[in-house]
């Protein structure tokens, strides 16, 4: 299988009989499933200019259920697991708390639930019931001309696009144009209704925080994350540093603290589970890292010391970001006292976003409930019932993974513990309606040395 991998002596895939062509990746060699994840990497600025990220999961199921009424006259799903159960489950709990809070002002609406809960386990329910394999240097390579396409755009967005371009709003995105909506107010930063790569943060003149073509600046990093654990598993020792390096710059513009400190913790984790699970065992491992998934999930004293040390290590560049700790800290404590003052809120969460809190003016997003997933998302806005069904949703998709774990590369599991590492202070890893497809993938890539089959229409 050697052939199939590119030279050591060069930076991207050098020029083989199958798998690459030059830096050019073979399409006819790709399996339908395989095109299906690069052609959407590629088209990441498609999917921005178009306003689209909200409904870019359920469009693509559609597509993907529509070739399958026409290839096969059905959908094929097989008995759903245990994470697909636990996940809809969820998403039923989220339904019926809708339903009972219906008379509640700036409660939910079911398109919430819909397109952040059921259209991910639907997702996950069909790559499961199909075995769906996506080779990781098939990743690596689609995640490399989207890094090549991100530094591109930063170069001209930073030195040769000036910024009145694009601030104040004036360039809508083509869903907002088509719809009509126009919502000036709505607000500078991380507006989904116009084409925005940057804002400007801080107190330091001229910095620009970049989100590219994120919108949220958070979840830029989010995804440069995923890439920078993907590049460990190409071979190529220039292209894995090379496309690292790209991650790191690009990880800097973002100013996403909480990344800056987890991602390199995750490298070194990989480092350590790839190098010496054959000392420890890699049952030992994994159990380890399942335990810890859970444990920042579900125990509140885990996730308010977890919470701690990441302020705590981000002190030093707090300048960038005037009182960003002091404001989320606020948020933190005003939050966990709303949670601890109603015994019956605390058991099946607040129907609807707190207010915003006291003692800061001048933001709107401070708000009660904001700013954590584990704290804001899951505890404040869905109980403990609501956190418990997730955090169980959460630790048998782990299990699973262990379980079929033949083939499947060690990033896959790095970058379920990244997203748990932020869970205390992002809320994005979940109200991001496209964040679930980064997890989806990981179910679905195999280690670089799994044989695509030579039908070219399979999935599998």
């Amino acid at each position: 299988m050697s052939h199939l991998y590119p030279s050591k002596s060069v930076a991207m895939p050098a020029k083989t009989n199958y798998l690459f062509s030059g830096v050019w990746i073979r399409w006819q060699a790709l399996s339908l499933g395989e095109r299906f994840v690069c052609a959407n990497i590629l088209l990441i600025p498609i999917w921005w200019v178009a306003g689209l990220y909200r409904y870019m999961s359920s469009l693509l199921l559609l597509v993907v259920a529509i070739y399958e009424r026409h290839k096969h006259g059905e959908i094929r799903l097989k008995r759903p697991t245990v994470p697909v159960m636990a996940f809809i489950a969820f998403g039923v709990y989220q339904v019926a708390t809708i339903f009972f809070a219906y008379s509640v002002p700036g409660r939910d609406k079911l398109s919430t639930p819909l397109i952040l809960t059921f259209v991910p386990a639907l997702w996950l329910w069909y790559i499961q019931s199909n075995n769906i394999k996506i080779r990781a240097n098939v990743v690596a390579w689609a995640c490399t001309m989207s890094v090549v396409q991100m530094l591109a755009f930063w170069l001209l967005a930073h030195f040769v696009i000036p910024e009145s371009f694009f601030l104040p709003l004036q360039i809508r995105n083509i869903h907002s144009m088509v719809t009509g909506e126009d919502l000036r107010g709505f607000k500078v930063i991380n507006n989904p209704y116009y084409l925005i790569p940057y804002a400007n943060y801080g107190n330091l003149h001229g910095w620009r925080r970049y989100s590219l073509f994120f919108i949220y600046p958070e979840f830029f990093a989010i995804y440069l994350g995923f890439i920078g654990l993907i590049s460990r598993e190409v071979k190529n020792r220039a292209w894995s540093i090379g496309l690292l390096s790209g991650c790191l710059f690009l990880l800097f513009w973002s100013g996403t603290r909480a990344v800056w400190v987890a991602l390199p913790m995750m490298l070194i984790l990989h480092y350590i589970i790839s190098n010496l699970t054959k000392l420890w065992g890699p049952t030992i491992v994994f159990a380890l890292m399942a335990i810890v998934s859970f444990t920042t999930l579900a125990v509140p004293q885990a996730t308010n010391l977890i919470t701690a040390q990441f302020t705590q290590s981000t002190q030093a560049i707090n300048e960038v970001r005037d009182n960003s700790s002091e404001v989320r800290f606020e948020i933190y404590r005003q939050t966990l006292q709303r949670i601890r003052e109603n015994e019956n809120e605390m058991i099946w969460g607040h129907p609807a976003p707190g207010e915003v809190i006291a003692g800061v003016s001048g933001n709107d997003n401070a708000v009660i409930g904001s700013h954590s997933f584990v704290l804001g998302t899951l505890l404040y806005r869905n109980g403990m019932i609501g956190t418990a069904i997730f955090a169980f949703f959460w630790v048998s998709l782990f299990v699973w993974l262990y379980e079929t774990r033949n083939g499947r590369p060690i990033t896959c599991f790095c970058i379920l513990v990244f997203y748990v590492m932020l869970s205390p202070t992002s809320p994005i890893i979940y109200d991001m309606q496209i964040s679930a497809l980064i997890i989806l993938l990981c179910v679905a890539i195999r280690r670089k040395d799994y044989q695509a089959p030579r039908r070219l229409m399979s999935y599998a």
